[in-house]
């Protein structure tokens, strides 16, 4: 079972998917400079990006979530700009989790004026 309601971030590198319990926490406290036990969940995908891995804390202990595509690969929001980790809702989580793509987003014109003449 996934958490609900944390803070979720997703590695901007691709890892070897060998990685486990102590190497993905070594990559969030090395590389992220973050807790790997403070609550937060961190989200990886391998090379592939067939398979990802999901760390977190419960009950005095590391859960990993794995998962692989068989056919298809996960796909993240597109990445910060200074290459950082992402923090993504949890909606988003979901869809990465599903194998629902994203879309670059593009910015509408304002249609303010449209929207107040139908309303009258």
């Amino acid at each position: 079972m996934i958490p609900t309601a944390r803070t979720y971030f997703v590695y901007p590198e691709c890892i070897d998917g060998r990685k486990s319990f102590n190497g993905l926490a070594g990559i969030v406290r090395d590389e992220l400079q973050s807790d790997p036990a403070g609550g937060d969940v961190f989200v990886f995908l391998s090379r592939s990006k067939q398979s990802i891995k999901l760390l977190f804390w419960e009950h005095g202990g590391f859960v990993i979530y794995y998962k692989r595509m068989d056919n298809g690969r996960f796909e993240v929001p597109p990445q910060r700009a200074d290459g950082q980790s992402s923090h993504i809702s949890e909606i988003q989580l979901l869809q990465i989790i599903r194998g629902i793509q994203f879309q670059k987003e593009k910015q509408r014109a304002c249609t303010s004026k449209k929207k107040l003449k139908l309303e009258q």
